[in-house]
């Protein structure tokens, strides 16, 4: 036996237990609630057809995301429970955002987080090759795969050791119910993170690029800005978070922060910084391609609260230094051209992720 996962179908007591064999390391359950299941199933919600798309042609899966092994529905327990969609995905180790989970001031030595970063763009490039936009990139959504030294036994001793933990029973829609969520594994030593492979996971919230089916993706604070500002968008959206995410996992601390100031909104704020710290101006000619950029800009482009008429320029070096780790000037120097490449305002001056491969910061 390699895992058991508990999954509620909405009956009073009736849980389902889900029990996956396979060699040699096994696999992890994913599980739509009924209502994503049905919107799975009326393409409002992309999961699936992504995953799917991903997986042709067979043997094609992209090497830096997390692989779907199976999929099945598994009925209510009563026929107004619905069904609910499971997925059988690649089993992984824990998130990249665990490492600093216990101590957020952790420092991941900057070649470990180059590894990290080159395995993300080489699976932001393959899903952009085929379409696809993730439009959720994030510590949490970068996993650490399991490495050489977990084994078949060790997995299942863990697993006995960490069984699934049971929330208390909540009500639903028509009855309470018991909700379970498996535990993850504890993540990697530091010193073993340079042998380990790094996958982008979730695509809850992917999408199409060509049949888009929202515009509310991504937190505020890793958002592009052409969605704040109702602009049209495409997969470079994905370039804008990698750069945010980049900062992240240099330092520990997000790039942009929301805050909501006297009558300023964080939206307001963001789009404040984004100005300060990437070093330049949004364009007449860009703010008119944007349905909501008279919201916050005048017809100078400047921004409509008045405390955010005056710039202070604070340099992605000078916000990497503040967070006081231990990294060399050539690092510094490199991460922010990096990030100054990933982050233009108009998404139109964004390189692809196959052109931040070739990044010499990157490939050093």
């Amino acid at each position: 036996m390699i895992a058991e996962f508990e999954i509620p179908c909405d009956g009073p007591q009736e849980d389902v237990r889900l029990t996956f064999m396979e060699e040699p390391l096994g696999i992890a359950a994913s599980h739509g609630y009924g209502k994503a299941t049905q919107l799975n199933r009326e393409n409002k919600l992309r999961e699936l057809e992504v995953l799917q798309r991903l997986s042709s042609p067979p043997g094609s899966y992209p090497k830096h995301c997390v692989r779907l092994d199976e999929h099945f529905y598994q009925p209510g327990v009563d026929a107004a429970d619905g069904e609910h969609l499971c997925m059988a995905m690649e089993l992984m180790c824990s998130s990249v955002s665990s490492i600093r989970h216990d101590k957020a001031d952790i420092f991941i030595p900057v070649s470990v987080v180059k590894r990290m970063l080159r395995h993300l763009l080489s699976g932001i490039a393959d899903i952009h090759s085929r379409g696809i936009a993730h439009t959720d990139i994030k510590p949490d959504n970068i996993m650490i795969d399991l490495g050489s030294s977990w084994t078949t036994e060790s997995i299942d001793a863990w697993l006995k050791d960490n069984p699934a933990q049971a929330f208390p029973p909540t009500q639903s829609l028509y009855k309470m119910v018991t909700g379970y969520v498996s535990q993850s594994f504890p993540h990697p030593p530091l010193d073993t993170l340079n042998s380990h492979t790094y996958k982008l996971a979730d695509f809850g919230s992917a999408q199409f690029v060509s049949d888009q089916m929202t515009d509310d993706i991504t937190p505020l604070g890793l958002r592009p800005p052409e969605i704040i500002l109702g602009g049209e968008w495409n997969e470079s959206v994905d370039i804008w978070t990698f750069g945010c995410v980049a900062f992240n996992l240099l330092t520990g601390t997000p790039l942009f922060n929301p805050l909501t100031i006297m009558n300023q909104s964080r939206e307001d704020t963001v789009l404040y910084q984004m100005i300060c710290f990437c070093g330049e101006f949004f364009h007449e000619k860009y703010l008119g391609r944007c349905s909501r950029s008279t919201q916050y800009f005048d017809y100078d482009c400047r921004p409509k609260p008045e405390e955010n008429k005056k710039f202070f320029r604070k340099t992605f070096q000078e916000c990497i230094l503040s967070a006081k780790f231990p990294i060399a000037p050539e690092d510094v120097e490199g991460a922010a051209a990096l990030m100054a490449r990933a982050l233009r305002l108009d998404p139109r001056d964004r390189p692809t992720a196959q052109e931040l491969l070739e990044d010499p910061w990157l490939a050093s």
